[in-house]
């Protein structure tokens, strides 16, 4: 979808963007970050995986391999203002239509085959692992740092699975053990079409946290980066959940207002 010739900004996103976001779960948003912020958040990535070091989520046959950071906005002043940009805050909050905070924000790598041989992503849904309540308006906006294409395991979406009804939707997990196959919750997921989504340096697409995605594995020998930055609900609650570590001491029901999770 594209809103404009020149760099996006909330204020010219175009009826067709929001209507494509609530029918389709998703929406491409290009040139959100100017090349030269592009390139000061790499490098400021580059260097916070330099310090600290990325941690690998999964490492079993069945599971996804990827490098990355946690909450990297708490860690890296160019990160937080990457987590908080204006622009992509501002259309997040228009496409979700609600009041948002910003829940996390991950680096997100890939590499090349020459360093590893990633697996794809499996297929899921990003409400599912939250551990969160209360997420009608919950997105995700993926930051591109480099261009990425096809080849190295852009992201693909079913357009329209935010929508599906409760009952084919994942339960709520506290662990990877419990996640479950699509297809034993969905049947009709199989038959179902899916857009696969290439992005350019720069550009963000944003997807609602109940819309089915994937990924392919890295076949290149560049490295694949971007940041997933999730804003939840302003109203949303603690569930205990997976990946919960920094909010894990709250007792389930608490809000989620403090200067931890900013309003955006």
């Amino acid at each position: 979808m594209t809103a404009s010739t020149g760099p996006t900004t909330a204020d010219v996103l175009t009826d067709e963007a929001h209507r494509h976001y609530r029918e389709n779960g998703f929406v491409r948003i290009p040139q959100v970050l100017s090349p030269s912020e592009t390139e000061r958040f790499r490098t400021a990535s580059e260097e916070l995986i330099g310090r600290h070091g990325p941690e690998i989520w999964g490492a079993g046959a069945d599971e996804v391999q990827v490098h990355f950071v946690a909450q990297a906005w708490l860690k890296h002043e160019a990160l937080r203002e990457l987590a908080l940009h204006p622009v992509i805050t501002g259309i997040a909050t228009r496409l979700a239509g609600a009041p948002l905070r910003l829940y996390s924000t991950d680096i997100l790598l890939k590499p090349g085959r020459k360093d590893l041989n990633t697996l794809p992503t499996l297929v899921h849904d990003d409400e599912t692992g939250l551990p969160l309540d209360g997420l009608e308006n919950t997105l995700t906006a993926w930051v591109a740092l480099v261009d990425v294409t096809v080849e190295q395991g852009c992201l693909s979406y079913v357009p329209g699975s935010h929508l599906r009804d409760a009952e084919h939707r994942q339960t709520h997990m506290t662990s990877f053990a419990e996640h479950r196959a699509i297809e034993d919750i969905w049947p009709d997921y199989s038959s179902r079409p899916r857009v696969t989504v290439p992005l350019k340096a720069g550009d963000v697409a944003f997807h609602h946290c109940r819309t089915v995605h994937m990924a392919g594995p890295n076949l290149t020998d560049a490295p694949r980066m971007g940041h997933g930055i999730v804003y939840m609900d302003a109203e949303a609650t603690y569930r205990p959940g997976t990946e919960d570590a920094h909010i894990s001491h709250m007792t389930p029901g608490d809000p989620l207002n403090n200067e931890k999770f900013p309003l955006v």
